[in-house]
């Protein structure tokens, strides 16, 4: 276990890499400026007499990163992620190491799962900054007069992670297989354009289609999708089940070829 998570220490710290920084950021400050702008602009739609104003406030945050940033996100950070190795062909190096090969590519993986968390955090702390900020410059808002209920909304981020282990399952087979960075890329992001398309036709073909699942996972107000067929089981859905299915078939079948790869 010790050298396991050494392994997935010396992957955070090999990520530490310009361009999945930049992306990082930009992802973070993309959804705190589009809540702040909304927010400031439309101030009579958030400072409702009677009604709290985190509610609006931190679901709509949810929402933008599940619906239209957190896929886009996933298919950068993991064609990036495996391409620093494929670049120079570095694998040679990496699986020339005393480490299981197995080792290697889970802890490759749960960097990706890392830093994808780290990123949440970051986004929910800014956001409740930008709502006090908000509550500075517009007090007839009244977030401070209010609980935010925190606990209440961060489930939904863990709701829309799970929605995209299918996308990151499929992100990861494909940049193992492709040594490029612009095909895994390239696909993840025509397919996170046709799943908005897919989810937002309230069809049940939705279930069926992995980019769709972050938009279909919850109602965030912005589709429709009670004829979609969304069942909950407890306290997943069937999308969720869906979608730790595909990222375990498409993980287990990456492992197996990269356990047989030929690196000489």
């Amino acid at each position: 276990m010790g050298r396991f998570l050494n392994s997935i220490s010396a992957e955070i710290t090999k990520l530490r890499y310009a361009p999945i920084i930049w992306l990082c950021l930009l992802v973070i400050g993309m959804v705190t400026a589009i809540i702040f702008t909304a927010s400031y602009l439309d101030t009579d739609s958030i400072s409702q007499l009677g009604k709290n104003p985190w509610r609006r406030h931190l679901s709509a945050s949810v929402a933008i990163f599940s619906v239209f940033l957190g896929v886009p996100f996933a298919v950068m950070l993991t064609s990036t992620a495996v391409f620093i190795e494929n670049h120079a062909k570095g694998w040679k190096y990496v699986y020339s190491t005393p480490r299981l090969r197995s080792t290697i590519f889970y802890a490759k993986l749960m960097a990706i799962f890392c830093i994808i968390l780290l990123v949440i955090l970051a986004i929910i702390i800014l956001n409740i900054l930008c709502a006090y900020a908000l509550d500075f410059l517009l007090p007839e808002i009244e977030f401070r007069h209010y609980d935010m209920h925190l606990f209440y909304y961060l489930p939904d981020y863990l709701h829309a992670l799970i929605a995209m282990l299918g996308v990151i399952g499929i992100q990861y087979f494909l940049s193992l297989r492709f040594k490029g960075f612009l095909i895994p890329m390239s696909v993840g992001i025509i397919a996170f354009i046709v799943g908005i398309i897919v989810g937002s036709l309230n069809k049940p073909a939705a279930l069926y289609y992995p980019y769709s699942y972050p938009n279909i996972v919850k109602d965030h107000s912005m589709f429709t999708i009670d004829e979609i067929g969304v069942i909950k089981y407890g306290w997943l859905n069937n999308v969720e089940i869906h979608s730790i299915l595909i990222f375990v078939f498409f993980i287990v079948l990456a492992q197996g070829l990269e356990l047989r790869k030929n690196i000489s």
